[in-house]
């Protein structure tokens, strides 16, 4: 919808800042939640969540209405099958799918590795965890306030640059025992993760077609749910070569794949 809403120059500045709020609410919203629960246990939360998502029904029907799509009525898997195929002939599309998808694999697993890290590696706890995801939050922010302020340049080489940074600062926090550099680097993931979640919507809502916006959406979104299948083999090595060595190998990959798809994939660069 932010493309219905904002110019073609402002869409990076845009989707920065809707990312600026999501990520205002991950600074915040833990503690707050943390607070709610020792004062009013946990059901009394659930209960207030459900309140929200009843306030947000609400404020979205005062949207006005999408424009209408210019789709031809066919069948489903017609319609699947000709998105695929568009995304296929694609080559711009195809590569920031592609990278994207790798960069998410292989980053994502940090968060739910997170408490094994605040427990046995750190031992900070569930406060110090809490904290962690803060300083994370603060990282983010920094990274959606620089974003919107950066002109419409070179984004495909942001995006890989954002995995530079995730892999490295990820793969450093993985073996750190040292609290304040644990903080600071997990600060530069923060920066780093926002970085790649604004560019990746930004650069493929500016590169699809409005035809196929839906359908090539939709395949974007399908990356956030093979993160299950990515945490998955996280814990399997985890349990194998412990899980500091687990999420080094990710971040190393990820760092590696990331430099790689700089230096040698022109199209990449390309990308504005």
């Amino acid at each position: 919808m932010i493309p219905e809403l904002v110019s073609e120059e402002q869409l990076m500045n845009a989707v920065s800042l809707n990312t600026m709020g999501m990520n205002a609410l991950q600074l915040f919203a833990p503690a707050l939640a943390g607070f709610l629960v020792d004062a009013m246990g946990f059901q009394a939360v659930y209960y207030l969540m459900a309140a929200m998502y009843v306030m947000a029904v609400i404020f979205f029907s005062f949207l006005p209405h999408s424009k209408p799509s210019a789709n031809r009525q066919m069948k489903a898997f017609d319609s699947i099958a000709k998105g695929l195929r568009y995304i296929k002939g694609n080559t711009n599309v195809l590569y920031i799918l592609l990278l994207t998808m790798v960069m998410v694999l292989l980053s994502m697993p940090y968060n739910n590795l997170m408490p094994i890290f605040a427990d046995d590696v750190l031992k900070v706890g569930a406060t110090g965890m809490g904290i962690l995801m803060s300083v994370s939050g603060i990282g983010a922010m920094i990274g959606s306030v620089l974003l919107a302020s950066f002109p419409n340049r070179r984004r495909g080489v942001m995006l890989a640059a954002s995995g530079i940074i995730v892999g490295i600062a990820l793969a450093a926090f993985a073996f750190s025992k040292s609290w304040p550099l644990s903080l600071a680097l997990i600060a530069l993931v923060g920066l780093g993760q926002t970085g790649r979640m604004t560019l990746s919507f930004t650069l493929v809502q500016n590169y699809v077609d409005d035809e196929y916006m839906g359908r090539v959406m939709s395949v974007f979104m399908m990356q956030f749910g093979f993160t299950s299948f990515s945490t998955f083999l996280a814990g399997l090595l985890a349990q194998g070569v412990g899980v500091q060595w687990s999420l080094g190998s990710f971040a190393v990959a990820l760092a590696v794949i990331s430099a790689l798809a700089l230096v040698f994939v022109p199209r990449v660069r390309a990308l504005n």
